[in-house]
């Protein structure tokens, strides 16, 4: 009767560390596998967020190179308007109903339109923009 209690009590023990050994071979594969996929989601988040804090930093350069265009276009067109005040100013005094522009203020003019030309990039000065309106005598 002992040897029976005996193996049974083996077998119980047996099957008990056999279940208890595949638990832990099952779960231990599972962590494994949920340990390489978190590597992986961290590695895709700290790029995301790279990508993230460059594009930002992108975006805060633009802006500071588009407001100071803004403000020499700005500057530039209040250069441009007080010149234009003068120029109608000395050209209203005229008796004259169609008065040619005085060669004075057509070179301040052209030495102004040269010089906002030469700050871009492109610009050649040498040649004529296309953009520029042809001039008709004041009135």
């Amino acid at each position: 009767m002992i040897n029976k209690v005996a193996v049974i009590s083996a077998i119980v023990g047996v099957t008990l560390l056999s279940l208890l050994v595949w638990a832990a071979l099952h779960y231990h594969g599972k962590s494994v596998v949920l340990a390489g996929e978190i590597t992986t989601l961290t590695k895709q988040k700290n790029e995301a967020e790279f990508i993230t804090k460059s594009q930002a930093l992108s975006v805060g350069i633009f802006n500071l190179i588009a407001g100071a265009t803004l403000n020499d276009q700005k500057k530039n067109e209040a250069a441009s308007q007080n010149r234009q005040l003068i120029i109608k100013t000395v050209l209203q005094k005229e008796s004259c109903a169609v008065v040619n522009i005085p060669s004075a203020a057509s070179d301040s003019l052209y030495s102004h339109y040269n010089a906002i030309r030469s700050g871009s990039g492109n610009a050649d000065t040498s040649k004529s923009s296309t953009a520029v309106p042809t001039i008709t005598p004041a009135k």
